[in-house]
């Protein structure tokens, strides 16, 4: 069985583009889904997906930088809605997400954004494993000199 990491992407996002460059790079494989920002392409339902795999509920999924959230947060009062209506929210304007998303649906594994030393997460084990090996190899090379 081959483990297909889900990696929702927005357009004219750099993060998008390096999340699959570097899966692409490392030969995880994966399935790009682009969220189209103009239509509700994530349900509440896959939302909930998401943060039942989250660290961090929905700290890991709202875009707290984005110029969406700043509007939003103007208009409604986060703290005070209730999840259903926060996900609610979150469908109906895709830009409340801090992309990209990287779900591994049998690892109950998600990531969002980008950072060069957490998406190693979804490399094989094997693979981590070895590269652990060779850099404690080199390691006790250096230090014997």
């Amino acid at each position: 069985m081959t483990i297909m990491i889900e990696v929702y992407t927005i357009p004219s996002n750099l993060p998008s583009r390096q999340s699959v460059s570097w899966l692409t790079e490392n030969n995880v494989p994966f399935i790009e889904i682009k969220v189209r920002t103009n239509k509700n392409t994530l349900s509440v339902d896959q939302l909930k997906q998401f943060l039942a795999a989250s660290e961090n509920g929905l700290d890991d999924l709202l875009a707290f930088q984005s110029t969406a959230y700043r509007k939003f947060k103007a208009t409604h009062d986060p703290d005070n809605m209730s999840l259903q209506q926060m996900l609610t929210a979150m469908a109906n304007d895709p830009h409340l997400i801090h992309y990209p998303l990287l779900f591994d649906r049998d690892a109950k594994l998600l990531q969002s954004g980008f950072s060069q030393d957490e998406i190693r997460v979804f490399l094989p084990r094997a693979v981590r494993t070895q590269e652990l090996q060779q850099l404690l190899q080199r390691e006790l090379l250096e230090t014997a000199k």
